[in-house]
């Protein structure tokens, strides 16, 4: 994860007015450490990662685009960091995060992604998708406009160097 993303991930957090130092229940959909965590932004909280593939983090291999499996538990906080470009189906994954999240808690998403100018890059960290990776950049445009199909507050940023946009968004519409 590359650094303007990771301290994203702390400004989003703060931004939302989550104490930190809260042991939340944390679910980090796409958690395999491939270059960098982001758990220090909440050390004191208890994280399930996710991914497609096992790996460092990975507690339950799981696709991101299906439904979250309810017998897995739900979450107070999801965080999502540098996936969607790589998936054509990312939506799916945000509306995910949402049905993973517990009612009547903080019901809060943190994302980061790859955004408008930002150069096409492998899922591994690679500098270049590796053959049959998809990749493509998602417009803070259609991130907000996404969460706010399934979120009551909402909060886009973009940052034209990296090319990345970052955000928050809390109160999940039932």
């Amino acid at each position: 994860m590359h650094p303007e993303a990771h301290d994203a991930v702390g400004r989003m957090l703060d931004l939302a007015g989550i104490n930190r130092a809260t042991p939340w229940r944390v679910l980090d959909l796409g958690g395999r450490d491939i270059n960098g965590t982001i758990r220090e932004h909440l050390p004191n909280s208890l994280w399930t990662g996710t991914d497609i593939e096992p790996g460092d983090g990975v507690n339950i291999v799981h696709d991101a685009t299906l439904p979250w499996p309810k017998a897995a538990g739900q979450f107070d906080l999801v965080v999502c960091t540098e996936v969607l470009e790589h998936l054509p189906l990312w939506r799916l994954v945000l509306h995910a995060a949402s049905e993973a999240l517990e009612p009547g808690g903080p019901e809060l998403l943190v994302v980061t992604c790859a955004s408008d100018g930002r150069p096409a890059h492998g899922v591994a960290g690679a500098p270049l998708p590796a053959s049959g990776e998809w990749y493509a950049n998602v417009s803070p445009t259609d991130l907000r406009d996404t969460l706010e199909s399934l979120f009551r507050t909402v909060h886009v940023e973009y940052r034209a160097n990296p090319g990345d946009a970052y955000a928050w968004a809390q109160g999940v519409r039932r």
